[in-house]
């Protein structure tokens, strides 16, 4: 077995990785049809980690009644069926699944759909620690061979997601090689697993000697303490992704990155824990003082980041944003939540014949307790309390096990232990700033102007850059603003104007309220529906009304409906036809954007126009213009004078598209919106004056185009 032991390692090494790429690769299939908003996501993770969680329990149950040889046999055959699951995933989640996904129309059935759909392949990662721990587990040592097999799987899912983290792999794949390659390391490690089978001892496992230690069954309370570290666990993920993903100014990698620190510390944790439990005389103790030490850390991060930009300004330098403070915050805390996991292992899993029930019962509690972290704080927490506030009661829930610690202190220390907890909890509880001086602080803004507005999907703020120009961000990412700038209303106010009877547009992005602003200037539009992901910017933007005329005037027009949906899904799942649709999207690099400028994207667009109706879009590259050619036969440019291809926006439609200036002038002419600035009206004019068609250029035959599962431009293929 001591020869053996490095290449099992190696092997759920592997297994950890592709895992990882899985997870990362079907919620981006599945958010294709089922959205990006919040809603979406959480349902999808809280099934994936669900059926892990059995996987854990049932796992254990089966790997106590294998003998060694037996349990690695069983972990090579569950392998193998995950890869071949992997292998057939594309086509499974991708093609199939859109024929039952618009059914789902309640929490419950979206999340029994999706536990369905991923418990085989969610199921058996689930068994494959426990059923290794019984393989590897041979001696007394059962907590540090756990703690060790634990940080190495996890340090091999932190490799998968630094897979993902950057242009490296996917710019030059895209998804579905990445699938493929994550269903060879399953096959690998399956195959190389059988093969080492015959290695390894089929004798059973000798029962433990009973000590006076040795509990006669599981201890239930401690599994409960795990599980509500485990909520704690992930509610704490979700808050410093959120924080971080504005101080690095959201894009497509920004979610990998931060993952892997994340994954990076927690196997490494597990790893230094299982060399330092010799050194432990009392794991329940311990477990509760790490308990108290990762609470207090999950607070300094915060604490000292938002100290510092407070006394030396915003940092303009990338990599003290996108490195310095990520791993300030994940680091510390994620390392002892690492070691915990190998002291808890110290506490529960101390006899060899239950070592995979053990096991399986405590990830499983662990697990329950992620699914309930994840839900509780992005449907309600984060949008009722507020970042800030969620982080306080996340750490000082986390600190109060140090409580428990404290009062076991001998002599006088027993009252003085419990007074320096709470005072330390509360010391940085109180040094975190405000919501909004802490959102302020993370925007890089001055304290005049400044309001920000947290929902479930988003963080939105507006600062006053000068005396009545507000910018809005979204995610940390500049958008535009208010007064409405140039382009977006120009992005609104034309596109209607090429039709000869807009009666109902669609929306999709919100921005600061331009889009729709400009195109309700058209008397014969009869319906508006705006769909934006972030729902706070609406109140956000709201809230101006009394100072800007544009915002009262654009709230107050009775045709416009503003929804909070996943532009995408709403498509999905209406059954309206709209005359014009206008898709104000993120800029190419932005998270997830590839799905709002691929081929199959405008497909989708193609079959919700009405005869004769349009479709008008930011032209951000030459490779949208060549997306949108290959579904429309009929695409152009639309150019006027001083505007440059960057500021330009594109109409495809079934007809051609000409500019008659007369007919569009005579139709601008009968428009008119209260709150518009005169120079901006001079400058439509201006616009269409001089407006021309410029035909975009044929799809080439090798296909350069953006496609769902190789969204080129998002992923940074020049």
């Amino acid at each position: 077995m001591r020869w053996l032991r490095p290449f099992l390692f190696a092997v759920f090494f592997g297994s950890g990785a592709s895992a990882l790429l899985y997870q990362a690769l079907w919620q981006r299939l599945l958010s294709l049809h089922a959205g990006m908003d919040l809603f979406s996501v959480t349902v999808v993770v809280a099934a994936f980690m669900a059926g892990l969680g059995l996987g854990n329990l049932a796992g254990g149950t089966l790997a106590d009644r294998l003998t060694p040889r037996g349990a690695v046999r069983a972990y090579g055959l569950a392998e193998l069926v995950i890869g071949l699951f992997g292998l057939l995933s594309p086509s499974l989640l991708y093609t199939w699944y859109p024929t039952l996904s618009p059914h789902l129309e309640s929490t419950a059935a979206a999340f029994a759909f999706h536990f369905a759909l991923l418990c085989l392949p969610t199921f058996l990662m689930g068994a494959t620690l426990p059923l290794l721990s019984r393989a590897l587990v041979r001696d007394a040592s059962i907590a540090p061979d756990l703690g060790r097999l634990y940080g190495v799987n996890t340090i091999g899912a932190a490799t998968g997601a630094i897979a993902t983290a950057g242009p490296w792999i996917l710019s030059r794949t895209g998804l579905e090689p990445l699938v493929l390659g994550a269903a060879a390391l399953n096959a690998l490690a399956g195959l190389a697993a059988l093969a080492l089978s015959t290695r390894v001892t089929a004798t059973p496992v000798t029962p433990s000697t009973p000590t006076a230690t040795t509990r006669a069954g599981l201890p239930w309370g401690w599994l409960v303490a795990y599980g509500l570290t485990g909520f704690i666990a992930l509610g704490l993920e979700v808050v410093w992704f959120r924080l971080l993903n504005v101080v690095m100014s959201s894009n497509t990698y920004t979610f990998s990155r931060l993952l892997a620190v994340y994954l990076v510390g927690l196997g490494l944790g597990s790893v230094l824990g299982a060399r330092l439990l010799r050194r432990v005389t009392s794991p329940e103790r311990t477990f509760l003082w790490l308990q108290l030490a990762t609470g207090l850390a999950a607070l300094v991060g915060p604490v000292a980041v938002t100290r510092a930009i407070a006394a030396f300004g915003y940092p303009e330098w990338i990599p003290v944003r996108n490195v310095w403070i990520p791993l300030a915050t994940l680091l510390v805390p994620t390392l002892l939540m690492g070691v915990s996991f190998a002291v808890i292992q110290a506490v529960v899993s101390n006899k060899l014949e239950r070592v995979g029930r053990s096991t399986g019962a405590l990830l499983f509690a662990n697990t329950l307790g992620c699914v309930a972290g994840t839900l509780v704080t992005g449907f309600v927490l984060l949008a009722h309390l507020g970042t800030p506030a969620t982080l306080r009661l996340f750490a000082g829930a986390s600190a109060t096990f140090g409580l428990g610690a404290a009062f076991q202190l001998p002599g006088a220390r027993r009252l003085l232990g419990p007074l320096a907890v709470s005072a330390a909890a509360a010391a940085l509880m109180l040094a975190l700033p405000d919501a909004t001086r802490f959102w302020q602080l993370l925007h890089g803004a001055d304290g005049k102007g400044f309001v920000a507005e947290e929902d479930h999907s988003c963080v939105t703020a507006l600062v006053e850059k000068s005396q009545g120009t507000h910018t809005l961000f979204i995610s940390g990412e500049i958008q535009n603003g208010v007064p409405f700038d140039d382009f977006h209303v120009r992005l609104g106010w034309v596109p209607p104007l090429f039709h000869p009877r807009p009666l109902k547009v669609l929306v999709i992005g919100f921005g600061a309220g331009s889009t729709p602003f400009g195109l309700a200037a058209d008397p014969r539009v009869s319906q508006v529906d705006t769909v934006e992901i972030c729902g706070s910017e609406y109140p956000l933007v709201r809230a101006l009304d009394d100072r800007f005329e544009q915002v009262r005037v654009l709230f107050g027009d009775p045709r416009i409906r503003f929804e909070v949906r996943d532009g995408r899904k709403f498509l999905v799942d209406t059954t309206e036809r709209y005359d014009v649709i206008i898709t104000d999207t993120l800029l190419v690099r932005s998270s997830h954007s590839g799905s709002l400028y691929s081929v199959e994207f405008y497909e989708l667009v193609k079959s919700r126009l009405a005869p004769g109706g349009l479709l008008a879009q930011w032209a951000p590259t030459e490779r949208t213009l060549r997306s949108v050619a290959a579904v429309f036969p009929h695409v152009a440019r639309i150019g006027g004078p001083q505007i440059t291809p960057a500021d330009s926006f594109f109409l495809a439609g079934e007809a051609p598209i000409t500019v008659d200036r007369a007919l569009l002038l005579e139709r601008l002419n009968a428009t008119r919106r209260a709150g518009l600035p005169e120079r901006q009206w001079d400058d439509l004019t201006r616009f269409l004056e001089g407006a021309f068609a410029e035909p975009a250029t044929p799809t080439p035959p090798d296909g350069d185009v953006n496609r769902d599962l190789f969204p080129k431009d998002e992923y940074g293929h020049w």
